[in-house]
């Protein structure tokens, strides 16, 4: 089963039993680096449910979070908490070479890449087409004028994971330079998406797609289009098949497929490591 965004609102209320004996602390700040994708929710919902069991405040850092991991990495950012849209970007924190920033993580929620849409876009006809499953995504993709947008893989996880889904479907579909008829070259800039900039323009038809997260069209309210298991890296149990792609950006950082996940660690550096550890029991389903 593929656990949604909504389903953080549902096991809220068993998550305040967590520290049900603990003590609050008022006045004290808990420091947390986040994917941008997780603002609203942690801001809205888990932060406050916190707060309200602890006394504990946010201070909130959202950036990308491969950006993230690099400031870790460097000492220029000591977060309590580091909360990454991609397990994958975990590994940027940790070991030798990155400075022994963080010795452990957990995936907390999973996730998969979609299709996100506005409703005013001139290709809305196809897109309810492949909704239907009267045509196939990829045949969307391609149409002449359709303006796409993805992350910037050089900094985003999403980013990344949108060419993940370009470079299987090639494979998978037996379909020679989808990827690079589609996207160009993998670190097209001019596809990048600018969330101040762009983000009005998917509503009102201006930017036809926009290949991300299923956080962002949940988050947003906005209308989406699901891939197939075998693309939008959502199921464990095709790990090996995701693990055939892989992006390298501009600094010789390596990602490999993966199935989708966010994660969550306490780095070394952390000024409060008990609230944070208690934050990330707090994150994580109680089991009765």
């Amino acid at each position: 089963m593929r656990l949604r965004l909504s389903s953080v609102c549902v096991i809220i209320a068993g998550w305040l039993g967590v520290l049900g004996g603990s003590q609050a602390q008022d006045g004290k700040v808990l420091h947390v680096a986040l994917a941008g994708t997780m603002e609203q929710v942690i801001s809205r919902e888990i932060g406050p449910a916190f707060t309200a069991a602890t006394g504990y405040t946010f201070d909130i850092t959202r950036q990308s979070s491969v950006l993230l991991a690099n400031r870790i990495a460097s000492g220029e950012l000591k977060p309590d908490v580091y909360i990454s849209s991609d397990a994958n970007v975990m590994e940027l924190v940790m070991g030798p070479v990155n400075n022994d920033r963080a010795r452990w993580y957990l995936p907390i929620l999973r996730s998969r890449t979609v299709i996100m849409h506005g409703t005013q876009s001139r290709f809305n006809n196809d897109i309810e087409a492949v909704r239907a499953g009267k045509l196939p995504w990829y045949e969307l993709m391609q149409r002449p004028g359709l303006v796409l947008k993805r992350p910037n893989p050089t900094v985003d996880s999403g980013g990344y994971r949108a060419i993940f889904v370009f470079d299987l479907a090639e494979r998978f579909y037996k379909l020679p330079e989808l990827k690079q008829r589609v996207l160009g070259d993998d670190n097209n800039e001019s596809q990048y998406f600018d969330r101040a900039k762009d983000f009005p323009l998917i509503p009102n038809g201006s930017i036809d797609v926009f290949v991300t997260y299923i956080t962002n069209p949940l988050v947003e309210g906005m209308p989406f289009v699901d891939l197939p298991e075998e693309i939008d890296q959502s199921n464990p149990s095709m790990q090996d098949w995701y693990a055939t792609a892989s992006y390298t950006n501009p600094h010789g950082q390596t990602f490999r497929g993966t199935y989708a996940a966010y994660a969550v660690t306490v780095p070394v550096a952390a000024a409060n490591p008990a609230a944070a550890e208690a934050f990330v029991r707090f994150l994580l389903p109680r089991r009765e």
